[in-house]
């Protein structure tokens, strides 16, 4: 396996960005991981590597390069408050400026900068990613096959007015999206997974919303709310999504 970090030239700067690909990477598509509130780390690789075992080439960019690329210590005791430096992150890394750092990794891959010319995707993102997994695939179909959201949080945003809210973009989906909420779930409430059925339903079947039995954060063995069950159901369905785009 070879294992990089390069920066890519984005909207407001160079982009720290980590990849991970098999020596002979063999599928067409690579796969997008959207990280979560806490920043790129040691939990994001390893999902990413084992992407990479697959064949296929995993691209992990930092999306809060604009404010020094930090990373924050995920919280692992249930109730415990998020740091405000991190709150005020992930407030900062809006939809839009996401899609224009997205439009330059994609670019940046379409020419060869990954060492081999990228054109198709599959995407996941955790918690914060999740909301930018949505709006890839609603912003940039000729160049995303599939996403999945994976306990995604303000998927439903209040302040509409000042980012957008990846709810409204799904009726604009033209391919597959599974969005996977979680159960007892501040930042997606029931209203909100409501909220978000009904938008699914708009399209066609292209947009799946389900309620797994399993708390925010089950993606992370370390974390106290990791779900065996729903981490390994999140894995199967990504491969099959991906495996279909082409």
């Amino acid at each position: 396996m070879i294992e990089n970090q390069i920066l890519v030239p984005a909207a407001d700067g160079d982009m720290p960005t980590y990849v991970a690909m098999p020596s002979v990477p063999n599928k067409a598509t690579a796969v997008l991981i959207y990280m979560d509130g806490f920043g790129p780390r040691e939990e994001l690789y390893a999902i990413a590597r084992r992407y990479a075992t697959c064949g296929y080439v995993a691209v992990l960019p930092h999306l809060f390069y604009r404010l020094g690329s930090p990373t924050f210590l995920p919280t692992n005791l249930k109730g415990r408050k998020l740091q405000p430096e991190q709150v005020a992150a992930n407030d900062a890394t809006t939809l839009e400026l996401v899609r224009q750092d997205t439009l330059a990794l994609f670019n940046f891959a379409a020419k060869g900068g990954l060492g081999r010319k990228i054109e198709r995707w599959g995407v996941v993102g955790f918690c914060m990613g999740g909301r930018h997994a949505v709006a890839a695939a609603a912003e940039s179909p000729d160049y995303v096959g599939a996403a999945l959201s994976v306990h995604g949080g303000r998927m439903v945003n209040n302040n509409v007015r000042l980012d957008g809210s990846s709810h409204l973009l799904m009726p604009q989906c033209l391919v597959p999206v599974y969005v996977a909420c979680a159960k007892d779930d501040p930042s997606c409430p029931p209203e909100h997974q409501t909220i978000l059925s009904a938008e699914a339903a708009k399209t066609n079947g292209l947009v799946t919303v389900e309620t797994l039995d399993a708390l925010h954060g089950w993606s992370f063995p370390e974390r106290w709310c990791f779900d065996r069950k729903a981490s390994d159901w999140i894995w199967e369905k990504s491969l099959s999504m991906f495996e279909a785009v082409h």
